[in-house]
């Protein structure tokens, strides 16, 4: 890690404490506690049903098994350190009985022969961290850096359960094109009663300035894959923090994406990676200018309007084809907005959100403010149950947006930073793995975008998608 990098973010977050997302525990090898008092076997079948109509890549008689990425990194001995360690996970708990052991394996289960390792299950629900790393490789289906094969593709770990048999399975997947793949049913919807995968400060995932190229860092860094590889997995939802630096000659130059005031990358190279992704796709995008760190506002916290605007000429530039416009598509105060096949029927199908209702009021075409649910905590439990109460009583009827954000992130103390207690792998692993929990019991019915970091450490995409199938099916 680039330190200098690091205690400069540490200091200037340190100040702010805007969105930030730090807990105090971590406890990478304990079984998590989940709902017990709710359960989804409905979930777990709608996935496996959209598995099988597409192609076999998950199976199971009763219950369910994913794969996910640990995100902390695991010190070994002799200052050795393993990087992306592969989860295996269970839920067995709607089952009769349960299987005695699970495996990770590198191509579809047949047999516990071909198992890279293999773990003794002892409860109905849990986890385990294996020893083996997903390694740097490529996105499968050629879809690495340009369109690829449509539909779902998997990446090379497997994972399996049973006795002597292999009785489920499933892997870890890439979901580029789920919208169009469960087209018949869920383009009926509108879009505030859709299930979506999101992203917490999605452009935090890699430096790129011209002091540091930082792949990974304790207080600044909340994703781990580029914006195209979110795309490509499934995510559908970005919250953007956008900053702007006067220092650079051109305009297109000055605007960054920023974790609080700390600059991480420039935006419009990332636009461009979303303009790529709608081009060759029909799947429908939320962006969301969700805060505005540096350089948009006076002191006096009057905005300053040249610079929103020239926000709003890059956006419109580099995705103004695709951009579906507020005014044409009607955002009244507790609708749910128009249905996924109207955006694709116009082919209209980039939603750009904006913070800042005075901006939005001389732009029309914007759409308004997306409520966050935030709870503004570094306590995982209270996370939790702020998020219980806030989503079962969202949509909120006075709402100028069809559409709300669960941000299921803790968020640090100026001493959580100042002290480097914790990282921002540590602790989006104390609350991943309770967040697909959540998803699939006490958020199933109400849920709309459900924002993570590292979400390679849930299953918020494939449990997402089987929800929005399965509300489809009750039209």
């Amino acid at each position: 890690m680039n330190m200098g990098v690091s205690w400069y973010a540490v200091g200037f977050l340190a100040a702010s404490v805007l969105g930030a997302t730090i807990t105090l525990s971590f406890m990478p090898w304990r079984t998590p506690s989940t709902d017990t008092d709710i359960k989804s076997s409905r979930i777990m079948r709608t996935l496996k049903r959209v598995s099988a109509e597409k192609q076999v890549l998950e199976k199971s008689a009763c219950g369910r098994v994913w794969v996910t990425v640990h995100s902390p990194e695991i010190r070994l001995g002799a200052g050795g350190k393993l990087l992306d360690a592969i989860e295996l996970n269970w839920d067995f708990s709607s089952c009769s009985t349960i299987p005695t052991r699970i495996g990770l394996f590198d191509d579809r289960p047949s047999s516990w022969n071909n198992a890279l390792a293999t773990y003794f299950i002892g409860s109905r629900e849990g986890h385990v961290v294996t020893s083996i790393s997903l390694g740097i490789g490529t996105l499968p289906a050629g879809w690495e850096s340009s369109p690829g094969l449509k539909g779902p593709h998997c990446l090379w770990p497997w994972v399996g359960a049973g006795e002597s048999q292999i009785q489920s399975y499933n892997c870890l997947k890439i979901q580029p094109t789920w919208m169009e793949d469960n087209a018949a049913r869920i383009n009926r919807l509108r879009i505030g009663d859709l299930a979506l995968p999101g992203t917490h400060n999605a452009g935090a995932w890699r430096f790129d300035t011209e002091i540091s190229t930082v792949a990974r860092d304790s207080f600044v860094l909340c994703q781990d894959r580029s914006i195209w590889a979110q795309l490509v997995h499934g995510i559908r939802y970005f919250d953007f923090r956008i900053a702007y630096y006067d220092v650079y000659p051109r305009e297109e130059d000055r605007y960054w994406l920023n974790h609080n005031l700390i600059r991480v990358r420039p935006l419009v190279p990332l636009l461009r990676e979303i303009k790529a992704f709608l081009d060759s796709t029909k799947e429908v995008i939320f962006l969301d200018a969700h805060h505005f760190p540096v350089g948009f506002y006076q002191q006096n916290g009057a905005p300053i309007r040249s610079v929103h605007n020239g926000l709003i000429r890059l956006v419109q530039r580099e995705l103004g084809p695709h951009l579906a416009l507020a005014t044409q598509f009607g955002t009244g105060a507790g609708t749910r907005g128009p249905t996924l096949q109207s955006l694709v029927d116009a082919d209209k199908r980039l939603l750009f959100s904006y913070v800042d209702n005075s901006i939005v009021a001389d732009n029309p075409w914007l759409w308004p403010i997306l409520p966050h649910l935030w709870a503004n905590t570094n306590d995982p439990n209270r996370l939790l149950q702020y998020l219980d109460r806030a989503i079962s009583t969202s949509p909120q009827p006075s709402a100028r947006s069809p559409m709300f954000s669960a941000m299921a992130q803790t968020t640090p103390t100026v001493l959580d930073i100042l002290f480097l207690r914790g990282s921002l792998r540590e602790n989006a692993d104390a609350v991943n793995r309770n967040v697909t929990a959540r998803l699939t019991t006490r958020w199933r019915n109400q849920a709309n975008i459900v924002s993570t970091d590292f979400f390679l450490g849930n299953d918020v995409i494939d449990v997402s998608i089987a929800i929005s199938t399965e509300r489809a099916n009750w039209l």
